[in-house]
């Protein structure tokens, strides 16, 4: 499915359920009625395009191209990232917390493989808060800065353009998603289940739907992004 402005939002959210973490991180309400996507969009002063190559990439990965999303302004990006990580500290990770308390509840602890698990797994949470407050102190403010320069005529004063000044933050991405990744495998191989399966389930579930909402991120940022951000680099660079 291709998604336009004619279909109903509400179609458009039940052939993929998930098309509401698109829709939440640019603050749009539920309560759709029969309207379409442009009426929707038009009413919560959403960008038609923008919505249409976002949802349309998040369905089909091949349809995540950079030059769609050359026109928009750059903190339109920045505002609908910055929303998932509201979304990932204050909901996500929570509630798995939450569920890896209990979870200890049910099982062993006198086990050293679980102990040690655990504590991988509180790492992991360590390690993907720190990750995304370096974004939010360092990167976002970093892009903005490069975007007043171009756009503002600020001076350069205040903004390191070293080498490849973007690049340094890429390889963080990838040690996110390898952890998470082995977690899971761990959890599958190793961990032993409680009493109740069910609740052990859903905290894989969780889990893995975690890392494909991740992997959704970080895609959006190594692939339209970060390219963008080289291009205002390599711009400022030529006009200073």
């Amino acid at each position: 499915m291709y998604i336009n402005g004619d279909m109903k939002m509400v179609d458009v959210v039940q052939s993929n359920i998930q098309l509401l973490a698109v829709i939440q991180r640019l603050e749009i309400p539920l309560g759709f009625k029969e309207k379409s996507v442009s009426e929707i969009c038009k009413e919560n002063e959403v960008d038609i395009n923008f919505f249409i190559h976002l949802a349309n990439s998040f369905l089909d990965k091949e349809n995540l191209i950079a030059e769609n999303f050359d026109d928009y302004p750059v903190e339109w990006l920045i505002n609908y990232l910055r929303n998932a990580h509201r979304c990932y500290l204050d909901y996500r990770i929570p509630e798995i917390e939450r569920q890896i308390i209990a979870f200890e509840s049910n099982v062993d602890r006198k086990d050293k493989n679980v102990e040690l698990l655990l504590n991988f797994f509180r790492e992991y949470i360590k390690e993907f808060t720190m990750h995304i407050e370096q974004e939010e102190s360092n990167v976002f403010p970093y892009i903005l800065q490069l975007n007043q320069v171009i756009n503002d005529g600020v001076t350069l004063q205040d903004v390191d353009l070293s080498i490849d000044s973007i690049s340094k933050y890429h390889e963080d991405h990838h040690n996110i998603e390898e952890t998470l990744f082995d977690l899971k495998s761990i959890l599958l191989k190793y961990l032993p289940p409680p009493v109740s399966n069910c609740q052990y389930n859903n905290l894989i579930f969780d889990i893995f739907r975690l890392e494909s909402d991740l992997l959704d991120h970080a895609e959006l940022e190594e692939k339209v992004l970060f390219p963008r951000v080289r291009k205002m680099e390599d711009e400022i660079k030529n006009n200073s």
